[in-house]
């Protein structure tokens, strides 16, 4: 990543000129999917810009340090990661070390609606997990979370098209007031390395490895298999690339 467009992307609405790139496949989304969205994209410009924008970049060096890093002309993966730094970043990462953004505005006592205040302890309490594609059927998806177990009916609206059972992919589930829905990245692990990823998986989570360190090593595969050519994927996942 060059430092020059990573510190601008930090500093302005990144994640909103992301979403088209982190989709699956871009559909209409509804009024409480869009209040989800806005809202994350507002505590990214609240606690990446000003003051807050050299902590926003120290975040961003440690994300892309645990997750893989990406560069500009890694034009397939550099918008997606670049928004899930961002959610990372607010609803997540510790902040300054107190509690993540999210938690932190929920504090404040101006800015935020009520109406938005339901929405930013939704967010606040969303589920980042990797999970296991079971069935679809229109836009519901069925999934577990493979690290935590849980099991979920999810409300994908944009279009399905490109979702498989037996996917495996990094996602956030977030309640919109009405439904579970996906948050805005998805990241989609190679079929031919799903055998290997459940087993390192299983093993890790019996280790008891982190939540968020498991899907740190994923993701670092992941770009590690995108660099060589989307070739040898079981083998990169397996440790041997």
């Amino acid at each position: 990543m060059s430092g020059d467009e990573a510190d601008t992307a930090v500093g302005s609405n990144a994640a909103a000129s992301a979403a088209s790139a982190t989709a699956p496949s871009a559909g209409a989304l509804s009024g409480a999917d869009l209040t989800i969205h806005g809202l994350i994209d507002r505590l990214v410009e609240r606690y990446s810009a000003g003051e807050h924008k050299l902590t926003a970049m120290r975040a961003r060096e440690e994300y892309f340090e645990r997750a893989g890093k990406v560069f500009d002309d890694d034009a397939e993966l550099f918008d997606g990661r670049m928004a899930s730094f961002l959610e990372w970043y607010v609803l997540e990462r510790p902040f300054e070390g107190g509690p993540p953004p999210v938690v932190r505005a929920l504090g404040e006592p101006r800015g935020f609606t009520p109406g938005e205040r339901s929405g930013l302890a939704s967010l606040a309490s969303s589920h980042h997990g990797l999970f296991e594609l079971y069935s679809v059927a229109g836009h519901v998806l069925d999934v577990e979370d493979l690290v935590g177990g849980a099991r979920f009916q999810v409300i994908e609206r944009r279009k399905t098209i490109g979702f498989s059972p037996g996917d495996l992919f990094e996602a956030r589930v977030v309640w919109d007031g009405e439904t579970p829905v996906f948050g805005r990245t998805f990241l989609f692990h190679p079929p031919d390395a799903r055998e290997v990823a459940l087993d390192w998986v299983e093993g890790a989570v019996e280790r008891g490895v982190a939540r968020d360190e498991i899907l740190f090593h994923l993701s670092r595969n992941h770009i590690r298999w995108h660099r060589l050519g989307y070739t040898g994927a079981a083998k990169i996942y397996r440790g041997d690339g």
